[in-house]
């Protein structure tokens, strides 16, 4: 095992938007740091697509926030959400709704912030960060270089982390003041002392598959405004089951470009079957009823739905969580990827501070704990209702349900779409209930570190509800 005598000034595990906003912060303050990577550049899978304005506040203290703009999804195409039995000639919208402060609500929006919400896959937003951060610091970023283990000795005023470069067996010893764990998660908070017994919420509550896909699907879309839709078939039991769909760009497109499109599903129980290439070919055709879809699979990310939140972001003198590494977040709402942004927005500060005179500002690190922990468990929790709205809320307001037979289910939706039905005026009204806003319930908002309450209305229009 070699080490190198150097000790930076902060090291950050994990390559992702997080740990790369924290580079980027770093070297804006002029601090010497490592960022560790293990895979070989940026992520191959879609992963996050929204973006708010807080998150785009702070890509315009980082230099990026117009060159996120200029290949971000266009407000005609990425401003509204809406629920269809299929896309099919016999599909049928559902219902659909403004969201994320595209149409009606922009100069509510506006008003907020100068700053725009916006869309764009994590697969895309990454080698920007990437790019920001090598131009500000060429030697910082460390691809294929895995950390497998850090510590800190009594006494001394530095952690230890060990490093495996390039896949080698041997390791070596790099020195830093400060470590951030932005690793996503990846069971490298085990060995921080953050075992599962620290670790609150709700774990592994569905297995879920991401499909990442090109096809020309938007000639068979009836409204090519919608960024996000849901499908609640009734053979499959209603949303949650159905799945749902949204384009991914590349933007801008053009007669050249050729779509991208995810479509996310649930695989089955929490930890039963995944589905292989050949099956969520066959899942996406079925989904969307167009046997005949012309699908090139690109890639295939299993997951299971969890929200959960570690019991302190500081896991040690020296080492803080971030991200997915401190709170793993149902991506109902498009909350996760912006928390762990804000985390880091939240922590280089204090710890350029710390970095000047430990023994005057050490003790303001705990703040990062007190002032980030409850955030991220609050959006979690709002993320996890978003995503039982679909279910209890949508399907309920429909008659549909998991637990009813197709038959059933059917009769619920026809009761809904015959005007002539008995039924039809009450899930009429009940559908518009559940997918109109309401300013009558409140629901607590949570902008940067401070809270305030805010209507359930505002709340969707940011995109934050689901129902």
């Amino acid at each position: 095992m070699s080490s190198s005598s150097e000790i930076y000034s902060v090291a950050i595990i994990g390559g992702g938007p997080v740990g790369l906003c924290a580079s980027i912060l770093l070297s804006v303050r002029g601090k010497s740091h490592v960022l560790f990577e293990r895979r070989p550049s940026t992520s191959i899978h879609p992963k996050a697509c929204g973006i708010n304005q807080r998150t785009t506040e702070i890509f315009r203290k980082l230099g990026i926030d117009e060159t996120v703009y200029a290949v971000s999804g266009p407000p005609e195409v990425t401003g509204r959400t809406a629920w269809y039995t299929s896309l099919s000639p016999e599909g049928k919208e559902i219902a659909s709704r403004y969201a994320w402060g595209a149409g009606p609500y922009a100069e509510e929006f506006s008003r907020y912030s100068p700053s725009k919400y916006v869309v764009l896959p994590q697969i895309r937003l990454e080698p920007i960060l990437k790019q920001r951060a090598q131009e500000l610091n060429p030697d910082a970023l460390k691809y294929r270089a895995e950390v497998t283990d850090v510590r800190e000795e009594e006494g001394d005023n530095y952690a230890v982390l060990q490093v495996r470069f390039d896949g080698k067996e041997s390791e070596e010893d790099v020195r830093a003041r400060f470590v951030i764990c932005a690793d996503g998660g990846r069971s490298f908070t085990d060995k921080l002392g953050v075992r599962c017994r620290d670790w609150l919420g709700e774990k592994d509550i569905y297995n879920m598959t991401t499909a990442h896909f090109r096809s020309p699907l938007s000639k068979f879309h009836s409204d090519p405004r919608n960024f996000i839709t849901w499908f609640s078939h009734p053979d499959l039991g209603g949303s949650m089951q159905t799945g749902f769909l949204y384009q991914i760009g590349p933007w801008p497109a053009g007669p050249e470009v050729e779509e991208e499109w995810v479509l996310v599903c649930m695989s089955g129980a929490t930890h039963s079957e995944r589905l292989d290439k050949e099956a969520a070919v066959k899942r996406i055709r079925d989904t969307l009823r167009l046997p005949d879809l012309p699908i090139e699979m690109l890639s295939l990310s299993p997951w299971n739905v969890n929200a959960i939140y570690a019991k302190r972001y500081r896991a040690t003198k020296r080492v803080f969580l971030a991200g997915d590494a401190a709170h793993r977040i149902p991506p109902w709402g498009a909350l996760g990827m912006n928390t762990g942004v804000q985390d880091v927005a939240n922590l280089i500060w204090k710890l350029d501070l710390a970095l000047q005179d430990e023994a005057k500002y050490g003790a303001l690190l705990d703040s990062y704990d007190t002032e980030r922990k409850p955030i991220g468990e609050r959006v979690g929790r709002t993320s996890l209702h978003n995503l039982r709205s679909h279910s209890l809320v949508m399907d309920a307001a429909l008659g549909m349900s998991a637990d009813k037979t197709p038959a059933e289910n059917w009769a619920a939706l026809n009761a809904y779409f015959d005007p002539a039905h008995p039924e039809h005026a009450r899930r009429s009204s009940a559908r518009r209930r559940r997918s109109t806003p309401s300013s009558r319930r409140l629901v607590r908002r949570w902008a940067g570190s401070t809270p305030r309450r805010t209507s359930t209305a505002k709340a969707r229009r940011a995109g934050m509800t689901a129902s």
